[in-house]
């Protein structure tokens, strides 16, 4: 009976290591979250120790920090979402030198070694960068205090209200040049580079404005999806990869019809604030091999 457990111990961890996140494993690290005083440290009376499996490494950038079911989403390197649990037997660790939960922050680069727990994967130990690392985040201005200098970002993975501090090194772009922070007007779309600073402050290094409420835009790529029940598409620019969500709502139904996947199109589109509305959509002429 007891070879049996163990043969079910070794094949689960077997599976949870070579399963579809691909998780390469490392030498775990000596310092400071695998030294006896940060193993030993105080823990919940409620919660049991961790099993003692073998860890395998996930690297990747936080999207989400869910603090009510103590989970945070991981954008794996790779493209891939991989939700992790976590709790106060969590130990986070910069560079060696022990960190806290509150440093968890939507932009931040993890390396995670992870367990499975109870059928979920654990976040046994995460490891931030040695210096703070810069994020991004991209999303819509939901408000700006001039006097504070804060502006607040709703995050476009999240959707959760994101605020970064506005100082006198930041700077601030639209449409390739140097605007004033005025031009972060309530509903813009934004790109935002910060750094984490002391006390949980982000620090906007850049803010690139994406498009502000009534700007006009021409966009030229290949339809990659259509919904004409709904009036959308979705276009990709060739160059860029860029794709953008286009409303179809002011196209005759004629031209809609038109379109199909794959097909290339220049889109003339105004930003209403919450949408890219198409003014007009034609039809790339066929290019010449």
């Amino acid at each position: 009976m007891v070879r049996l457990q163990i043969a079910g111990s070794v094949l689960t961890c077997i599976v949870f290591c070579l399963g579809t996140f691909h998780a390469q494993t490392a030498p775990r690290a000596t310092r400071p979250c695998y030294t006896a005083p940060a193993q030993n440290r105080d823990l919940s009376p409620d919660l049991p120790p961790l099993p003692q499996a073998h860890a395998s490494l996930i690297g990747g950038i936080i999207t989400r920090v869910d603090p009510v079911r103590d989970r945070i989403t991981l954008r794996a390197f790779g493209g891939r979402d991989v939700a992790l649990n976590f709790d106060v037997r969590t130990c986070v660790a910069r560079g060696n030198t022990l960190a806290s939960l509150r440093d968890l922050k939507p932009g931040t680069r993890v390396y995670a070694d992870t367990i499975l727990n109870n059928g979920h994967i654990f976040a046994k130990a995460l490891r931030l960068p040695t210096e703070a690392a810069l994020g991004e985040t991209e999303g819509q201005v939901t408000g700006y205090d001039s006097d504070k200098k804060i502006l607040r970002v709703r995050d476009a993975i999240s959707s959760r209200g994101f605020d970064v501090l506005v100082t006198g090194n930041t700077e601030i772009r639209a449409r390739g040049q140097s605007v004033q922070a005025s031009e972060l007007r309530s509903s813009t779309l934004v790109r935002v580079v910060f750094k984490s600073a002391a006390e949980g402050t982000n620090l906007a290094e850049k803010i690139d404005v994406l498009a502000q409420p009534g700007g006009e835009f021409t966009f030229s790529g290949k339809v990659s999806s259509i919904d004409l029940r709904n009036g959308y598409m979705t276009l990709v620019e060739p160059d860029s990869q860029n794709s953008f969500e286009v409303a179809l709502d002011s196209i005759p139904a004629a031209a809609r019809n038109q379109l199909r996947e794959g097909t290339e199109v220049v889109v003339q589109a105004r930003f209403d604030g919450s949408k890219y509305q198409a003014s007009s959509v034609e039809l790339s002429p066929p290019s010449r091999q």
